[in-house]
Formats: structure tokens, sequence, C-alpha cells
């Protein structure tokens, strides 16, 4: 099964189900050092770097947001603001999510409740 990660996930450190082929988008990177970059403290800090270090390990070619990207991240946009919904506040997830629809890939994430307003565009995975 092919997935890319939410940084929910990434987060977590959690090992993976078997037979998972999982990658990451670059966007995941940027939140992750975003949240190293506004730790509380030096000990929130190195921890931070500890992960962020292992994640760019273990996936060191992240999936762009590229054209392609780009064109269904607006769509997902346009889909959760058609729907009612406030796509500022999902920006991040949603150009995730438009990462793993452009490579077909599920979207593996533990916060599948901020898709439900798009359930029918993303193909969801919570592990």
């Amino acid at each position: 099964m092919r997935v890319v990660l939410d940084t929910s996930v990434l987060i977590d450190g959690k090992e993976l189900p078997p037979g998972v082929e999982a990658s990451i988008s670059t966007v995941s990177i940027a939140e992750l050092h975003f949240g190293l970059l506004v730790a509380p403290d030096d000990d929130a800090r190195a921890i931070r770097v500890t992960r962020m270090g292992l994640i760019e390990a273990r996936f060191p070619n992240p999936l762009p947001v590229d054209d392609r990207v780009a064109r269904e991240w607006g769509r997902l946009k346009a889909a959760v603001s058609q729907r009612g919904g406030q796509p500022r506040k999902r920006t991040a997830d949603l150009a995730i999510a438009a990462t793993a629809n452009v490579h077909g890939a599920e979207l593996m994430t533990y916060n599948a409740k901020d898709f439900k307003i798009i359930e029918d565009l993303v193909d969801l995975h919570s592990p």
C-alpha cells in the first residue's frame, strides 16, 4: 500500500504497518521546521531537532509541491470552501492531501476528522 504520511503520523513516530510504502511531502518538512523554531524551551527544541533529523534521514526525498500538486491543492481548497468549510485553517493538511492524490497514494493521518468535508475526494487511511 502506497501512502503519504501526514505530519501527525510523523510526529507520533510509531512503526508503520507491514507492507506500507511511505513517502512524505515537503509540506511536512515545513511544518516540522516551524515546530522546531517555535519550541517553548531548549528541552522541547532538542526533542524536535532529533525527531526532524530522524525523519529527514528516513525520507531523504520528500515529494515536492509542484504544478500538479498546486492545482490539486487548489481544487481541494475550493471544495472545502464550496462545502462551507474554512480552507485557510487546513492549508498544510490540504497540501499534503493534494500530494497524496497526485501520487496515487492514500493519505495516512491521525486526523481523519479534519478531512470529513472532502472524504469523497481524498483516500484516507488511519493507522
